[in-house]
């Protein structure tokens, strides 16, 4: 018996090495294209490349040049960003609204975000937690704590979801975890329309050089997703107190059984 415990325990720190692994490489590789990428571009193209960028017409007018593959490669690289949890969105979103347009571009954002988190929620469905250690350290996922409020859960994540400045990204993951039904699900990411639009529309209008209207969007969803950072910490802080008096109370249970 004894044997057998330690090669599962073997096994199982062998799978968290190799999970350990594979972040690592993840990491590495693309902070590496983020880096490397934009510095070969610049050295080969150097200020026509920035100039071109710097010029919404002509980025509209490249777009519209390949309006299916342009459109495709977008929606790709947004269900990437989604699903490698690595790289922030905004960056993604305020490029879809410079790019095509702030309705456009939130259409487009909007549908990647749906189809990945889409997939993201029926995999760890499926593969449970190994899934998420794939992208997050253990203690990022054990330290959310908001899921053990069940009750509130529906509310809590919608909340979430809505507010710019919470962690959508290990946030979606663990949807998996809980007894959500994939409907629910599909109707609570409806919520992410709010912290997609405030970058979208920022984008738009940049693209549009109406740079004091996009300062003021942008003004608006920074002080938004300061009070949602603030707000989710705070949410989660309660719930972790509440876990903790819990199991106090459920210790000092089982010393007073033991004293009868």
């Amino acid at each position: 018996m004894k044997q057998e415990n330690d090669f599962k325990n073997a096994g199982t720190l062998l799978a968290a090495r190799r999970r350990r692994l594979f972040q690592r490489i993840l990491a590495v590789t693309l902070i590496t294209l983020m880096i490397v990428g934009p510095a070969v571009a610049f050295a080969v193209w150097g200020k026509p490349l920035v100039s071109f960028l710097a010029d919404a017409d002509k980025v509209r007018e490249l777009v519209n040049d390949f309006p299916v593959w342009s459109r495709f490669l977008f929606f790709m690289l947004t269900m990437l960003q989604v699903i490698l949890a690595v790289i922030p969105g905004e960056p993604f979103e305020l490029a879809a609204g410079y790019a095509f347009g702030s309705f456009e571009g939130t259409v487009l954002s909007m549908a990647a975000i749906y189809a990945a988190s889409i997939i993201i929620f029926l995999v760890v469905k499926r593969y449970g937690r190994p899934v998420i250690e794939l992208f997050f350290k253990s203690e990022q996922i054990d330290g959310v704590k908001l899921f053990n409020r069940p009750r509130q859960l529906n509310l809590l994540m919608f909340l979430l979801m809505f507010i710019p400045g919470t962690p959508k990204d290990i946030l979606t993951y663990l949807a998996g975890l809980t007894p959500m039904k994939l409907g629910t699900w599909m109707k609570i990411l409806l919520a992410r329309f709010f912290s997609v639009v405030t970058s979208t529309v920022s984008g738009g209008l940049l693209g549009s050089k109406e740079y004091v209207f996009a300062a003021i969007v942008f003004g608006i969803g920074a002080v938004a997703a300061v009070i949602g950072f603030i707000f989710y910490h705070y949410v989660n802080k309660k719930a972790e107190k509440q876990e903790a008096m819990a199991k106090e109370d459920s210790m000092s249970s089982e010393i007073s059984g033991d004293d009868m």
